[in-house]
């Protein structure tokens, strides 16, 4: 590589630097082999820190360019392709090859299909190439800059007659090619002495001729200042341009949340928020008064459940008193006929010893139903009556004194009851 005389590098190139360098040419063999030399031996030697590549051609051989877009494509190093005339035809897949894309405002960019230059050939060999050369070319637009098919095929056939279609900055940038940011702003009399230049000018390899003397003017140092520039400022107005969508999308939001369209004027939609925001500050004292309602009622549920306790306990106790009544009864009823019994027992044993008679049953059962333990002691202290055999019974003296001796027993008896139980009457037997 003869450095010392190369034809493409613009300006001294350092390591770890910009450098710049020109494709202001056709697209053919000799074109292509010398830039593609000088392109890798800034970027295997030099190493700069990005390579600016300017374009100023009117496109030519598919074959040879094919190999300058596959060099600048591979480099390792990040590259800048600005048109700085035109960039028709194969140029324009060169320079599409480019990491970052730009334009001078008075540039021209242009798009049409390929072909061979005996346009009338009816050999299927060269109609296949073409096509095939067709199709590569499409894919290459389609990728690099997310278009459809169609939408490539119609730039590359052009409207009415046109061989294609050709782009100034303002059009490329409504087609999607670049951004209006990556668009490089010149003087008004830079882009008057474009538009007098190539005024007139029909053949398109003339037109790059007119704009290379346009071009050779441009300095290669501001214009890499300018395009370094240029993504810190595109990335600042992308973050504004994002944070106003994002409130746009926020506003737009909330808008629709709310019932409104997209078009609704702030007034409208903050009366609405702040409507909404008294309906809020209802709605908590709402729900406080149902959180204090359903507190009462958690409360109230639980004294009730503390009341069915004790009612059940109630109901308890009241069964088990009832057991116990029931009990209770069954053994005073048991107590009671025993007693009774022992009264009998007691009562009729007293008549049949004698001590009294059976006419007075009835007393004694009633008064030792009122006081067991006193008619008890007094018929214990009853003496039992003597039996007097017939014989003596007969005997008037026997009987007379038998009868002495009974009236003083019962006398006896009776004065000993009546200090007991007070004055009882007892008949004779």
């Amino acid at each position: 590589m003869d450095t010392e005389n190369l034809k493409y590098v613009v300006g001294s190139v350092a390591e770890g630097k910009p450098a710049v360098i020109r494709f202001f040419d056709s697209v053919n063999e000799w074109s292509t082999k010398n830039f593609n030399d000088e392109f890798l031996w800034l970027q295997d030697y030099v190493k700069p820190s990005k390579i600016v590549v300017l374009i100023n051609s009117e496109g030519g051989s598919i074959l040879y360019g094919m190999s300058t877009f596959s060099i600048i494509q591979s480099c390792p190093i990040e590259v800048d392709c600005v048109i700085e005339g035109m960039a028709a035809s194969m140029a324009s897949v060169i320079w599409a090859a480019g990491k970052n894309l730009y334009m001078h405002d008075y540039s021209i960019l242009m798009i049409h299909n390929p072909f061979h230059f005996d346009k009338d050939t009816e050999d299927p060999s060269i109609k296949a190439m073409i096509e095939a050369f067709k199709g590569q070319l499409s894919t290459i637009y389609q990728k690099r800059f997310g278009l459809t098919k169609d939408e490539v095929q119609k730039i590359m056939d052009g409207e009415g007659d046109a061989d294609g279609t050709y782009f100034n900055a303002k059009t490329a940038v409504e087609a999607g090619f670049i951004t209006k940011e990556h668009v490089i702003k010149t003087s008004k009399q830079a882009r008057d002495k474009v538009k007098n230049q190539i005024e007139g000018i029909t053949d398109i390899a003339s037109m790059r001729e007119a704009l290379a003397s346009v071009s050779a003017e441009v300095d290669a140092s501001k214009l890499v200042e300018a395009i370094a520039a240029i993504p810190i400022k595109t990335e600042e107005i992308q973050k504004n341009k994002k944070a106003m969508e994002k409130d746009i999308l926020s506003f737009g939001a909330v808008a629709a949340q709310l019932g409104f369209s997209a078009e609704t004027e702030v007034a409208s939609v903050s009366a609405r928020i702040t409507e909404l925001l008294h309906a809020e500050a209802s709605l908590k004292d709402a729900q406080a008064k149902v959180t204090e309602f359903e507190a009462v009622q958690a409360e109230l549920d639980e004294t009730k459940i503390k009341l069915a306790g004790k009612e059940a306990e109630a109901q308890n106790a009241q069964a088990e008193l009832e057991s116990v009544k029931a009990s209770l009864k069954k053994y005073e009823d048991a107590e009671k006929e025993a007693r009774e019994a022992e009264i009998e027992a007691m009562v009729q044993a007293a008549i049949k010893a004698g001590k009294i008679d059976e006419s007075s049953k009835g007393n004694w059962v009633a008064m030792a139903q009122s006081n067991f333990d006193m008619v008890k002691t007094t018929l214990d202290s009853i003496q039992a009556r003597v039996k007097i055999s017939a014989v003596i019974a007969n005997d008037p003296a026997n009987a007379q004194a038998a009868e002495e001796a009974l009236k003083t027993a019962e006398q006896k008896m009776a004065e000993q009851v009546e200090a007991v139980v007070g004055k009882v009457e007892f008949k004779k037997f």
